[in-house]
């Protein structure tokens, strides 16, 4: 791959995270850098305003261009920020009206994580959204910035950072690229997703856009940013009408749509992994959500379906049992229903089923023998339920009040007639039989 730094003479950031650059890549040599391993590197200065350089001011057989420059604010903050460029609108700084730039989600998310690992204090660190040229180069192009005023373009700590941000580079095949919308400037939803999660943002798009939003506009965002796996929306930063019409156009254009908890699980496995289990998921129950416990492997997904009343009764008041179980055993997942709610439902690769099934009804058993009373005949569990019944002391002439307390907490009472009542004379017993998958082998 061909990667050309490109800097402004006219912009003081720019060069001066070029000076930065070339001092580290001569004190360290370029082997010390991963940006140079497997990569072709050239660098390239314009005379020009940064924002309107032309294509053959850079290396011609470049794949990728990495633009250093300044970035100014009418609300000037400390900040390192990558993002790419393009135009929503009517270009007011360069590019073309209504054209995005081609871009590199996955090299923007390496140069953003590198930015936080050596960003100075004082400083934030920041995508932005999708804003001013370059728009018309024929391969990707992105910037990294400095700002946001004369003093932190001149600060060593910070330029030096952005160059270290570019030079130790190095993007994740498993990143997920994505689009993104809602959200100010600085794109403080998507920033933290790149941070913590495979999420790799490529054009996104201020809150005050989305109310023009279009098929068409999707569609190069999509395409201006290398062809992207999925869609998220920040909801909170928009109304639900906006968010509703985004969603209808994704859905329409089959580009899925992501959040931000289903990006933390998908840090527990591939993106591929994460499809493969949703889609199963959905042909099984299409309100089922999953949960991953531990790194889950790229196999043949298969169900465990156990009955309900044994998930219910071991775990329905207090799932933290079952989590543990599901935590140690790992490459699994538990299902939630609409609301939540937990299913009886769970997700391993094929060749884990068995194992996976058996550790599940153990724990179910065992955490209900212990803290319920039971009796086990063959493969069939029952559980044995007693409970005050008030209804029962009224027969029995005990009246309300103190007496129920003391029959219901398990002590006898002595009417005023002398007659003693036994907590087991007021007790109702309810038994509920659970069929134990397995034990009948």
């Amino acid at each position: 791959m061909i990667i050309d730094i490109l800097n402004s003479k006219q912009d003081i950031a720019g060069t001066n995270i070029r000076r930065a650059m070339d001092s580290l890549i001569e004190e360290n040599g370029r082997e010390a850098f991963p940006l140079f391993s497997g990569n072709e590197v050239t660098f390239h200065t314009t005379d020009e305003r940064i924002i309107n350089t032309s294509f053959s001011a850079v290396n011609p057989d470049a794949d990728l261009v990495i633009i250093v420059s300044r970035h100014s604010s009418v609300n000037p903050v400390p900040v390192l920020t990558v993002h790419p460029a393009g135009n929503y609108g009517e270009a007011q700084l360069g590019g073309n009206d209504y054209e995005l730039a081609l871009c590199a989600p996955r090299w923007m998310k390496a140069v953003l994580q590198n930015h936080a690992k050596f960003v100075p204090g004082g400083y934030r660190v920041s995508y932005e959204i999708t804003h001013h040229g370059l728009t018309n180069y024929p391969i990707p192009s992105f910037f990294v910035e400095v700002g946001s005023t004369e003093k932190e373009w001149n600060d060593e700590k910070a330029y030096t950072a952005a160059a270290k941000s570019v030079l130790y580079a190095k993007p994740d095949d498993e990143a997920i690229p994505l689009i993104g919308f809602g959200g100010t400037h600085y794109a403080v939803r998507q920033s933290a997703i790149a941070e913590n999660t495979k999420g790799a943002f490529g054009h996104m798009m201020h809150s005050r856009d989305v109310k023009n939003i279009t098929k068409e506009i999707i569609l190069q965002m999509s395409a201006k940013s290398g062809g992207i796996s999925a869609a998220h929306i920040d909801r909170k930063a928009m109304t639900k009408e906006e968010a509703a019409r985004i969603s209808a156009v994704l859905e329409e254009l089959e580009i899925p749509e992501i959040t931000e908890g289903e990006l933390e699980k998908i840090n527990h496995m591939s993106y591929a992994s994460w499809k493969k289990y949703t889609k199963f998921a959905g042909e099984i129950d299409n309100r089922l959500k999953i949960h991953p416990h531990g790194e889950i492997s790229d196999g043949v997904p298969s169900k465990i379906e156990l009955p309900p009343e044994l998930i219910n009764l071991a775990f329905g008041k207090d799932d933290s049992v079952l989590m543990s179980c599901l935590d140690e055993l790992g490459d699994v997942f538990h299902t939630t229903g609409k609301n939540g709610e937990l299913m009886p439902i769970f997700l391993c690769e094929e060749k884990n089923r068995e194992k996976i099934s058996v550790a599940l009804i153990a724990s179910a058993v065992q955490y209900i023998t212990r803290t319920q009373e039971t009796v086990m005949e063959g493969s069939r569990l029952t559980v044995i339920h007693r409970k005050f019944d008030p209804g029962l002391a009224r027969t029995l002439g005990v009246p309300s009040g103190p007496l129920f307390g003391k029959l219901a907490s398990g002590k006898a009472v002595t009417l005023a007639d002398g007659r003693e009542i036994l907590p087991e004379m007021v007790t109702a017993v309810t038994k509920t039989t659970i069929n134990i998958p397995g034990k009948e082998k």
